[in-house]
This record gives structure tokens, C-alpha cells and sequence, in this order.
């Protein structure tokens, strides 16, 4: 039953500007809907195919973006040989997860999230993140002028030095 409520959500997402129900989006995520059953749900949608390296994926395979008036909703992907949607890559604000959204900041995801640290990207130092409390979702920092912390040579943070740089992205993975 949850695999078929996805499908919904993404119409949702497409025909309103109302954020999206945060435990859906994690449970379907999670429950590995498969990329064909997406797309066979949202013929009408307007997905761009884009190599996973965009959105950090050490991968030269590609996954799909969903877009809407031109921009960027969520990325999503499958491992190679494998049908179901590994990871939604959320890019627009009108998806909330635990309240949270692209364009909030570190400091909101830690009044929900106060034990998460920050992380530096060990493959690409363009990107910190931070796990939310329960696992569920990584939210992730795009380095351009100032970053959140600084780090250790092993990627662990020495200490904060700006709590209010803002979400680009938010990454739900299926489980395990």
C-alpha cells in the first residue's frame, strides 16, 4: 500500500506549493518504490536525466530530477542493477522533513537535531552534512563563501564557526 502513495506525493508536490508530509516521503523512500513504478505513476512529469556526480555521487550513472516550473524539486536514483530508488536528493523547500526544509540552517536542524555534528565530506570537501537524530535523513551544506565548521584531518569538526549557513539539500536513502 505505502509503495502507491508516492506517486501521490509527487502529485502533490507538482500542484501545490503546500510542504509535503514528512514521514511519507521517508517511509515510501524506504520501502524501495522502484524507478520504473515512478515513472509509470507520472507519465505527464518532467524528469531530466543527470549524472549522480552532480549531487556528490562518486558515479559516472545518471538518475532523474524531478522539475517543476523550471526548478529543481528532489534527484532521484538507483544503484546500479538494482530497480529501487536508492536516495531522494530533496533541492526545493516546498518538502519538510521534521519542520525542516531547503533554505533553513544548521542552527534550526540543531533545535530538532541537538546531538548532530557536522561533517566534512571526505570525498568532496564542497560538502558538509549532518545525520538527523533518528537516522532518517541527512541534511547537507553546499560550501561556497563561509562554511560551518572547521575540521580535523579526520573530517571531524574542531569547532563551529557559523551556525545560520542554510539546507541545500536533503537526503533520504532507502534502508538497508
Amino acid at each position: 500500500m505505502i509503495k502507491y502513495l508516492f506517486p501521490l506525493i509527487l502529485i502533490f508536490v507538482m500542484t501545490t506549493n503546500k510542504s509535503v508530509c514528512q514521514s511519507k516521503i521517508i517511509e515510501l523512500v524506504q520501502n524501495r518504490i522502484s524507478l520504473d513504478n515512478l515513472k509509470s505513476k507520472l507519465k505527464s512529469a518532467d524528469f531530466v536525466k543527470e549524472p549522480l556526480s552532480k549531487y556528490g555521487i562518486d558515479s559516472e550513472n545518471y538518475g532523474l530530477t524531478l522539475m517543476k516550473n523550471g526548478k529543481e524539486v528532489f534527484f532521484i536514483w538507483s544503484k546500479q542493477n538494482e530497480k529501487e530508488i536508492a536516495e531522494i536528493i530533496i533541492s526545493d523547500k516546498s518538502i519538510s522533513i521534521d519542520n525542516l526544509c531547503v533554505g533553513k540552517t544548521f542552527n534550526d536542524f540543531l533545535k530538532i537535531n541537538p546531538n548532530s555534528v557536522i561533517e566534512l565530506d571526505a570525498l568532496n570537501s564542497e560538502y558538509e552534512y549532518s545525520v538527523s537524530k533518528n537516522g532518517d535523513y541527512i541534511v547537507e551544506f553546499i560550501y561556497e563563501k563561509t562554511k560551518i565548521g572547521e575540521y580535523n584531518n579526520d573530517f571531524k569538526v574542531k569547532r563551529v564557526l557559523n551556525k545560520e549557513v542554510k539546507i541545500d539539500r536533503i537526503r533520504i536513502s532507502k534502508n538497508e
